[in-house]
């Protein structure tokens, strides 16, 4: 919708405003979502500070913590879920390594979401910053394409108590591994373009499909807020976030079921703490859009110089940083655990099972510590979590320039 405007003057009019849309509550609610349905979202979090130079060693920082895990594993004293699955702990090689994340959270001109719990984001996700940046200044080598893109809503109704919160979690993925794209293999392939893909975070339609993330979000403000009628909503801020990640993996009952009753995939059964250090840098939205329409607008012209390209990325100054491990348990097991706890018509069986995801949660925590322990030691100081991470960077956007 923004190609056939001549490139120079669209770069002194655009107002990143343009990616805003509204949605009725009423309209949202009446549709058949498609997407993940809710779930919850256990997770322990801590921030970290310390030496930006320590931080920005992403190979160091995930040997360091590999090396950490790999030791603490080696005591069975520490471990209580192995208690129950007759097998321990292991490294896994899948997943492990950095990866990078755009996210593009949504707010009213009020900061609704913002105020009452509440984070919705459209989340890209890169194999690393450099291609990131490569793309938004104009990269069409698919190489430096989005692997991933998809809508996150996770609604927080309670305060984070040491270091530890649970959400209630929706997502609509655009992969084929995942419902409504499961059914056809229909999936859309990247590069997911913004201009097409952030507004039907928002109004809660994408072709044929109802999204699950904006029905959820709809469900929400009527039931829980009494928020009825039309709501709009844009691009508050905007997240980059290298990742460093090592996922520990134990032999269980429950990857396997959540893959056959289509919670997961099959891949990833063994799949149990995920184990991430995340370096995060703010951006206002105005800043990030206009420098990805513009380059886009320089393409149509032939006019993406390497000056401009340079001149373009001088305008993406990150506006503040912050680094947080996070620890959770996999959202497959979780919610398997949730459907058989649903199921169960026996006493004992439910306590086994309410027992078994409590063993886990206490699994997370003590991968928390020895991680914290470890960070500690390379002389980074750690705390204990008060915010999601989109209230971290809207006050650090929004109350910092007050």
């Amino acid at each position: 919708m923004f190609f056939n405007i001549p490139f120079f003057s669209f770069a002194n009019s655009f107002d990143y405003h343009d990616f805003a849309a509204k949605f009725d509550i009423s309209e949202v609610l009446e549709s058949k979502p498609q997407g993940t349905p809710p779930r919850e979202e256990n997770e322990f979090k801590r921030p970290v500070f310390g030496s930006e130079y320590i931080l920005g060693k992403n190979s160091y920082l995930i040997a360091k913590i590999k090396s950490a895990i790999a030791r603490s594993l080696s005591n069975d004293l520490l471990w209580q879920a192995p208690q129950i699955t007759d097998s321990n702990y292991y490294l896994m090689k899948v997943g492990m390594g950095t990866f990078c994340f755009l996210d593009i959270y949504l707010d009213d001109e009020n900061s609704l979401n913002y105020r009452n719990g509440i984070s919705y984001r459209v989340r890209y996700r890169w194999h690393s910053r450099s291609a990131l940046f490569r793309y938004l200044l104009g990269s069409e080598n698919p190489a430096d394409f989005p692997h991933r893109c998809e809508y996150q809503l996770k609604i927080y109704t309670q305060a984070w108590k040491d270091s530890f919160n649970n959400c209630l979690e929706t997502r609509f993925e655009y992969r084929n591994e995942s419902f409504p794209f499961k059914a056809d293999n229909s999936c859309p392939p990247p590069p997911w373009p913004f201009e097409e893909y952030i507004k039907p975070a928002i109004t809660g339609v994408f072709g044929q499909h109802n999204v699950m993330t904006t029905h959820e979000y709809a469900r929400h403000l009527q039931a829980n807020l009494q928020i009825g009628g039309k709501i709009g909503l844009k691009p508050s801020l905007i997240i980059v976030t290298t990742r460093r990640r090592v996922h520990l993996g134990l032999k269980n009952e429950f990857g396997m079921i959540s893959a056959q009753k289509g919670f997961g995939s099959a891949v990833n059964a063994d799949q149990v703490i995920l184990t991430t250090l995340d370096s995060s840098e703010i951006y206002h939205p105005s800043d990030f859009l206009n420098t990805y329409i513009q380059s886009r607008m320089a393409l149509s012209c032939n006019s993406l110089t390497p000056r401009l390209r340079k001149r373009l990325k001088k305008q993406l100054k990150p506006v503040a940083r912050f680094t947080e491990a996070e620890f959770e348990l996999e959202r497959n097991i979780e919610s398997a655990i949730s459907y058989l706890l649903e199921q169960s018509r026996n006493e004992a069986e439910t306590e086994r099972l309410k027992k078994t995801k409590q063993f886990f949660l206490n699994d997370v925590r003590t991968i928390s510590e020895v991680i914290a322990k470890e960070l500690s030691s390379l002389g980074l100081k750690v705390g204990s979590a008060e915010k999601s991470k989109y209230q971290q960077a809207w006050e650090a956007l929004y109350l910092s320039a007050q």
